[in-house]
């Protein structure tokens, strides 16, 4: 995306406040596949979008500062703000908050909230943050979650935290393919071959979705599996870590049944060949990319 300005961090909620409303203002409202505020920018311009911003603040951006993103993702578990505060950053696979045999995060949630009334907060990565929590509080709220079988602190393994999935079918209408509901299964039969290739542990970004429309940012991670038909999935490799590179198409037309040949020879490749320290993705980029396009 371009670059309007910097703004120092108590200025953030009031400059959010005045995108939205740009949006509002001069969105297309009447067609919801034009409904974008990408669409406001190609057609007005980022000069124009970045004066009318300023002119409803009431102040100027400052110029572009340097900067790097080097990670995505969330701080899992307990955190003190600056406040001396707490916050609890919850795992919520695929964003679905519901209560299962084995673990019981709706009900959980649901007393907490009503018992110590934390801020609560959605993250970008279908998870909650249960904010704003006075350390008096900890103690009590670490034994509800207990008492539903959720452990606050060891919430899953790395590439199940690093992974997100749209909700696709039934709840989709443009839906193809299945991808909330496989994703669980999915991811354990991926670690179960990471295992495989001496990889247990570590963190690959895995994304799915039931469409091209990409609801859960499967193009910028490390593996996507992104529905074209029903159980047909084209695979993206090569995302990084600060989902800041884009990945590329590696398989058209894989059936889930055909997971572990696809990903088995290349995870065994990736283990074998990698740099020290270096990510999926980056090897992927760095290696598969030079060798094809794409497979048929």
């Amino acid at each position: 995306g371009d670059l309007l300005g910097f703004i120092t961090p108590d200025k953030l909620v009031e400059v959010a406040k005045g995108v939205l409303t740009m949006h509002r203002d001069f969105g297309d409202r009447t067609n919801r596949k034009h409904a974008r505020l990408k669409y406001v920018l190609e057609e007005r311009g980022v000069e124009w979008f970045r004066n009318e911003l300023e002119n409803r603040l009431g102040f100027k951006f400052e110029p572009v500062r340097p900067f790097q993103f080097t990670r995505q993702g969330d701080q899992y578990g307990w955190h003190q703000q600056l406040d001396g505060n707490y916050f609890l950053t919850l795992f919520v696979e695929n964003g679905r908050i519901k209560d299962t045999e084995t673990r019981q995060l709706k009900t959980a949630l649901r007393k907490v909230v009503s018992e110590f009334r934390p801020e609560v907060r959605l993250t970008p990565s279908q998870n909650l943050i249960l904010a704003n929590v006075k350390p008096e509080q900890r103690d009590g709220i670490n034994r509800i979650f207990a008492e539903h079988n959720i452990n606050t602190e060891h919430q899953g393994s790395a590439t199940r935290l690093a992974s997100i999935a749209c909700p696709a079918l039934p709840t989709c209408g443009l839906a193809l393919s299945e991808s909330e509901r496989v994703m669980p299964e999915v991811i354990t039969r991926v670690e179960k071959l990471m295992e495989e290739a001496n990889l247990a542990g570590e963190e690959i970004v895995l994304r799915m979705t039931g469409c091209p429309n990409g609801c859960a940012r499967p193009y910028m991670a490390e593996i996507a599996f992104v529905g074209r038909a029903p159980n047909k999935y084209q695979i993206y490799v090569g995302g990084n870590e600060s989902s800041t590179r884009l990945n590329r198409l590696y398989k058209e037309n894989m059936k889930l049944e055909e997971l572990e040949d696809v990903l088995r020879p290349v995870l065994t490749r990736y283990a074998s060949e990698r740099n020290n320290g270096e990510r999926f993705g980056d090897w992927a980029a760095r290696v598969l990319w030079a060798e094809t396009a794409v497979q048929g």
